[in-house]
């Protein structure tokens, strides 16, 4: 049965070329960590900077002392990056009283008619995680109701005309209700109404609202901020990665006052602190996936470089099994080539060992050296061939007059030809290259001895040697059968066989157009073979002498 033995080539060179791919993956993507922690640290530095600008404004402001926090809370904005990182800030004055905090989801409306945001909602209060989600989901999926504006009071009856569902939402009115400390409301239940009926954003029945008071606002613009709405890492992650960091912003802060040892955190990135502003200090927390950031952006590079590693790996492997392949062939045309001048060599020694006629030892004797000559001249012709094709020929070439060398070579052969009744027609223009004479006679020889074998009496062998630009093209032909198109590209191939051109494929003892190809590629030329309408061309390519 065919050995087919690319399949198990393929898995084996896939896996080790998976294994550097997978290496090299791992350092681009340790690279890319380390990128993305810079930037991590220029963007939390510069939203800190601007949370504690923002801060210092509402400080400095004329506002009454009791409506200040939520406006601190609303200028502590959190951080989220596209690489899934999540950053949240405190604020603290330099007594250690916390005065804002960064909120995961937040918002505020204005009363009718007044166009002014000076009332809040605090939904971190009132939501569990869960409840986050549901609300950060729908306003992720539905993101034209982070804003909303109501025509009942006729302020806002200029967006009547505009692309709804885009950036916004128009309608009738809002309504929250909830529990309301100054101007905080912890909504309970938010609805926005339109012409066709309300849309109920949120309707909790948290245990936040036992006992408590419950007030109803109607407001006629609103906008709602979560950043489980717009992270692109997605909510379930994103507010993981804010607990962790609201978790170590608390181990940070603990129980004690501001101080230098609040910057004393394992890693930036994690924890850390700063009071650039008189009066505030601002503790900061930051998690992030350290996959996602040492991904980001490189899964295209990731699949690109796979494919192509899997392309090469399939390359290779095709490779090696053709080389196991010409090497296996090569295995069985030696043993087949030595297999019949052995038995002969065994058969007539045999002979010999018995008491024959002396006349009948010369005869043996001459078979016996024969097979020896033959045998020592595949094993030669294997060994030159080998040493060309490792690159480990000496070769030291001078200038030769090609036209001379086939003129010589061709000469040689008239007798025989003459014999076989087939002419010959030289036409040889003066050529000189660069090689060496000896193995560009045993090019030669190998053509015209190929030629005169397969030209049938009465035939004719066509010899031209001109220039072509910078190349010398020897062209031989001969009369007879063509060479089947299967067969061409492999003639130069090393004891290649086919039904149809086994006996031009083969020549002697089956190397002769190998080592004319190997010799050839040596004085960096080419050779090729081509059909006629009434015989074969074999052709020569060599450089020109300069």
């Amino acid at each position: 049965m065919k050995q087919k033995p690319l399949l198990p080539l393929f898995l084996r060179t896939a896996a080790r070329f998976l294994l550097l791919w997978a290496l090299m993956v791992l350092l681009l993507s340790l690279r890319e960590l380390d990128a993305q922690t810079t930037r991590l640290k220029s963007g939390v530095s510069e939203a800190r900077d601007w949370n504690l600008m923002n801060a210092q404004l509402v400080l400095e402001g004329d506002y009454d002392p009791a409506l200040k926090p939520p406006q601190y809370d609303d200028r502590m904005s959190a951080y989220y990056s596209t690489y899934g990182a999540v950053g949240v800030f405190r604020l603290y004055d330099t007594e250690g009283m916390e005065m804002g905090r960064s909120q995961l989801t937040s918002g505020s409306f204005a009363l009718p008619g007044t166009g002014v945001y000076d009332h809040y909602l605090d939904f971190d209060a009132v939501l569990t995680d869960d409840e986050q989600l549901t609300l950060g989901r729908f306003l992720r999926e539905n993101r034209q109701f982070n804003r909303f504006y109501g025509t009942e009071s006729g302020l806002y009856d200029e967006y009547l005309g505009s692309d709804e569902g885009v950036n916004f939402t128009v309608g009738l009115r809002g309504e929250v209700t909830g529990v309301v400390e100054h101007n905080v409301v912890y909504p309970q239940k938010l609805v926005y109404w339109y012409e066709d009926g309300p849309v109920t954003l949120l309707d909790t029945d948290s245990p936040f609202f036992d006992g408590k008071v419950l007030t109803t606002f109607t407001f006629d613009a609103a906008q709602l901020s979560s950043i489980l709405a717009w992270a692109e890492t997605g909510p379930e992650l994103t507010l993981r990665l804010f607990r962790e960091a609201e978790a170590r912003v608390d181990h940070l802060v603990g129980d004690r006052a501001p101080s230098d040892t609040w910057a004393g955190s394992s890693s930036y990135g994690r924890v850390g602190s700063l009071a650039p502003y008189d009066g505030l200090v601002s503790a900061y927390g930051v998690s992030y996936c350290s996959f996602l950031m040492a991904t980001h952006g490189l899964w295209f590079l990731y699949l690109a470089t796979l494919l192509f590693t899997l392309l090469l790996a399939f390359f290779t492997a095709r490779a090696q099994a053709r080389s196991l392949r010409r090497e296996r062939d090569l295995t069985n045309a030696v043993a087949h080539e030595l297999k019949t001048p052995l038995a002969l060599l065994r058969s007539y020694a045999e002979g010999l060992r018995e008491d024959i006629a002396p006349e009948k030892r010369e005869e043996y004797l001459d078979v016996i050296m024969d097979q020896s000559d033959q045998m020592a001249a595949l094993v030669s012709s294997l060994l030159d061939l080998s040493r060309m094709k490792a690159g480990k020929t000496h070769f030291a070439p001078g200038p030769v007059a090609l036209d001379r060398v086939v003129g010589t070579v061709f000469r040689t052969l008239e007798r025989p030809m003459e014999t076989a009744g087939v002419t010959l027609d030289l036409d040889l223009a003066p050529c000189a290259v660069s090689g060496e004479e000896g193995r560009l006679s045993l090019v030669v020889s190998n053509l015209a001895a190929n030629a005169l074998q397969h030209t049938p009496p009465g035939g004719e062998i066509r010899v031209r040697l001109r220039a072509e630009g910078s190349a010398a093209l020897l062209q031989v032909e001969n009369d007879g059968d063509p060479i089947p198109a299967e067969a061409l590209p492999r003639l130069f191939e090393p004891f290649y066989r086919s039904d149809a051109a086994r006996d031009r494929a083969r020549g002697g003892a089956g190397l002769g157009l190998a080592l004319v190809n190997e010799s050839v590629a040596l004085h960096g030329g080419a050779c090729g073979a081509e059909n006629l309408p009434h015989g074969v061309r074999f052709w020569v390519e060599l450089p020109l002498l300069r």
